[in-house]
């Protein structure tokens, strides 16, 4: 019986100095850097409201977790619109992981920021979108933005930054055209 009872604590004394010696994975919990609407407005991608038209299904992405994409109907902007309907990407997860969640039919102040990864406009948690009915401090801080419609823009934004994209081809195609001319002219010289 002695023999049993030293074996077991013996057992029990490898396990927990294991434990101790190798712990799991350390879990983290949403942690977001406070930040006022100014500056949300510098550091985000694109400012608006709108409403919530379509709430898509949650899918695994291959960096962020799992996605949900949402079609705001655009109202006002501030920044980055380039359609009346825009599409978001939401980190859809608890708010323990940063995720956030959109009702259809709802109206919200929304700041999302461009992924490097995808190009697609991505918000969570820590970007500060609020229901509009709890935004009338924000709102008033952001000023007056402009009054969004179709004629505008267009229809539909996939949720990339267009005009961003349309400049960069552009700049790419003169610093082609550039380059052509410079060893055209070499060559002429030579």
């Amino acid at each position: 019986m002695k023999r049993w009872l030293v074996m077991c604590m013996l057992v029990l004394l490898l396990v927990t100095s294991g434990l101790a010696l190798f712990p799991g994975e350390k879990v983290y919990a949403c942690s977001c850097v406070e930040s006022d609407v100014q500056e949300r407005l510098k550091t985000q991608t694109t400012v608006f409201t709108g409403e919530v038209v379509n709430k898509g299904h949650s899918q695994q992405s291959k960096n962020d977790g799992m996605l949900r994409e949402y079609t705001f109907d655009v109202d006002t902007a501030w920044k980055g619109v380039s359609a009346k309907k825009m599409k978001i990407l939401g980190s859809d997860g608890g708010s323990e992981s940063c995720g956030i969640q959109f009702e259809k039919n709802q109206s919200y102040l929304i700041f999302a920021y461009q992924n490097v990864l995808d190009h697609k406009l991505h918000t969570n948690l820590c970007s500060g979108n609020v229901p509009i009915e709890q935004a009338g401090d924000d709102l008033k801080l952001l000023g007056a933005g402009k009054v969004v419609s179709k004629e505008d823009f267009g229809e539909t934004n996939d949720g990339q930054n267009g005009p961003l994209y349309l400049i960069l081809s552009g700049a790419v195609v003169l610093l082609a055209a550039l380059a052509i001319v410079w060893v055209w002219r070499r060559k002429k010289r030579i």
